[in-house]
């Protein structure tokens, strides 16, 4: 394995478990989310959590985001989580909207 290779997957690992840690404090529970009731939060609750604790969108950029999702995308399709690509649009919509 090229070593440019081995230092982007390292990289991508190191920033999922940093975005995992970040996340997982995070708790419907405790926290009042934007646009509560929209679709787009409803989806974001229902897909983003079957891994981790819901994420705040305040919590990255916009920017951060797009970063995240490829990430994440990656991770669900490695884990065989369903998800159309107007889910998607969706969800970075929402986080987009919502951001830092």
């Amino acid at each position: 394995m090229p070593l440019s290779c081995l230092v982007r997957l390292l990289t991508q690992i190191l920033g999922f478990t940093w975005f995992l840690g970040i996340a997982s404090c995070a708790s419907v529970s405790h926290q009042s989310m934007p646009e509560e009731g929209s679709t787009e939060l409803g989806l974001l609750k229902k897909k983003c959590t079957i891994c981790h604790g819901l994420p705040h969108p305040k919590r990255h950029t916009a920017s951060e985001w797009d970063n995240l999702l490829i990430m994440m995308t990656e991770r669900m399709n490695e884990k065989n989580i369903s998800y159309t690509s107007v889910e998607m649009t969706q969800i970075k919509s929402y986080l987009q909207r919502n951001a830092r």
